[in-house]
């Protein structure tokens, strides 16, 4: 690798991370990768895979660096150590830009293979990474598109992999004409590929509005309390956290029409509601006194074996402080609610000392009220599409994602969290309510569009009219068909490269 190739691949890391929060260059993100595709011009395999490497960690060690805030601020660990953890996870995610690149060397003899085949390597590889090692779909590349309207239509039926495919493609034109191997008909083909799907976005917006025409508004509000996760535990700041909760609901009870629903965030009430006989029965009069259904996060209690063990829950309570539903957060955060491979991992209790022990709930459980559905996602749960299809194909014509994003502070953790979650709505077609403790909340409609949104670290409330609808989707009936099509056509024109190579020598 020369001076030239690592700057290259520096530049291609530095782009892919533009395009996310807080920077939200999301115009740069569609020509992110030529930089990296013209340094591997003539590398050998190794070397391509070193550059992509190269590539993947910087791109990945900019954008979750909030990491580092969160187990340096939260899990007590040295400053050092902190950033040592964001370097092995952006090692490890770098192994997949690496992996791309060291194809894309195997696929250069033939341009046009190169060319079309790898957007599918690219969002193979996504899919891959959302799945393994319990997952982790956070800054695939379609994602810095969610500015762009009319483009995230298309997840309707790809998900996020149809705008990640196009992107890469954009890259691997612009790069072969770079390299002068262009031909006329790769830009072409771009063109026609964009023209369809903003083609596409414009008319499925347009049916979309008529759909939500057709249905009564159905008020919603969320409170953000905006509690400091420093002392959100304190005893001493119960009372407060409660008081701030009690005053903000009965001022989004003066809107009109008033809300049918209001959504508090995930572990709103720092205590355990139902066991703990004084907050259960001081956040109850809160619930009379406004007289509308509350959801609200709460940590409960299940037995396992006889053993009794936490989990991360949301409860629906009616205007009478009636419990009506329950939902426990079924994919949980890995090394914040669990330690996953503790066999292997056992010394990380002692680590991160913030690591919990819960539990995951079963699903998917949709929550009924006024003949409408309620499809919860609590915080994490929001970044994983399956989880939001499995509510909608058991009823769900809202989604609420509850969450408490204050472990972030004022990185780029909160907005890029939020961003994701607002694909939820597209790729299913119904609204979504976020409340964030400390924000961003936002309300969405089934477009994708927000309707009403809170900053980061603001308190307050917000009220939205939604139109709780659903509409079956080819995403939601076949989930991710098209990544893995995707993946089927990139192994097929790696092993017709190798097949060609072979027979010229």
């Amino acid at each position: 690798m020369n001076r030239k190739d690592i700057f290259l691949s520096t530049l291609s890391g530095l782009l892919l991370s533009l395009g996310f929060p807080k920077f939200s260059m999301f115009y740069l993100s569609w020509i992110a990768l030529v930089p990296l595709l013209v340094a591997l011009r003539g590398k050998s395999p190794g070397t391509a895979f070193r550059l992509g490497f190269l590539s993947g960690l910087v791109h990945y060690v900019t954008t979750l660096h909030w990491i580092q805030y969160v187990v340096q601020h939260y899990g007590g660990l040295a400053s050092p150590v902190a950033m040592g953890i964001v370097l092995l996870l952006a090692a490890y995610m770098a192994l997949y830009p690496g992996l791309f690149s060291y194809l894309a060397s195997r696929l250069e003899s033939r341009t046009s293979l190169w060319v079309f085949a790898l957007p599918g390597i690219w969002v193979a590889l996504e899919l891959v990474r959302a799945h393994v090692f319990t997952g982790f779909p956070w800054a695939n590349l379609g994602y810095t598109q969610t500015p762009w309207n009319l483009v995230i239509q298309l997840a309707d039926i790809t998900g996020v992999y149809g705008v990640s495919w196009l992107m890469v493609l954009a890259s691997t034109v612009v790069a072969a004409f770079i390299l002068g191997r262009g031909r006329a008909v790769y830009p072409l083909v771009f063109v026609l590929c964009l023209a369809v799907v903003l083609g596409y976005g414009s008319w499925r917006r347009a049916a979309v509005d008529q759909w939500q025409r057709s249905i009564d508004p159905w008020p919603v509000a969320v409170i953000q309390g905006n509690i400091d996760q420093s002392v959100k535990w304190d005893p001493d700041f119960q009372q407060m956290t409660l008081e701030r909760y009690d005053t903000l609901s009965r001022k989004a009870m003066e809107h009109t029409p008033p809300p049918r629903l209001i959504v508090w965030p995930e572990t709103a009430a720092p205590f355990f509601y139902g066991l703990d006989e004084n907050l259960t029965a001081q956040v109850n009069e809160t619930f009379l006194a406004v007289g509308k259904p509350f959801l609200f996060g709460v940590p409960s209690m299940t037995l396992v074996d006889g053993e009794a063990k936490l989990q991360n829950s949301a409860f629906l309570v009616g205007g009478d402080a009636t419990l009506l539903e329950t939902y426990a957060k079924q994919h949980l955060v890995p090394f914040g609610e669990y330690v996953p491979y503790q066999n292997v991992l056992f010394f990380v209790n002692r680590l991160v000392h913030a690591a919990g022990d819960f539990v995951p709930g079963k699903g998917p459980k949709t929550m009924e009220l006024d003949d409408h559905a309620l499809g919860v996602l609590i915080c994490y749960e929001g970044i994983f599409p399956r989880l939001a299809r499995a509510a909608t194909r058991d009823g769900a014509s809202i989604l609420v994602n509850i969450t408490n994003d204050a472990w972030y502070g004022d990185t780029g953790a909160p907005y890029q969290h939020m961003e994701m979650s607002i694909w939820r709505a597209v790729e299913c077609r119904v609204p979504l309510v976020r409340a964030a403790n400390t924000g961003v909340s936002v309300i969405v409609d089934a477009k994708g569009r927000i309707l009403e949104r809170m900053p980061l670290n603001e308190t307050g409330q917000m009220v939205a009219e939604i139109q709780p609808l659903h509409k079956e989707t080819l995403y939601e009936r076949w989930g991710d068909f098209f990544a893995w099509f995707c993946g089927l056509t990139g192994l097929g024109g790696v092993l017709y490269a190798k097949r060609r190579s072979a027979n010229i020598s």
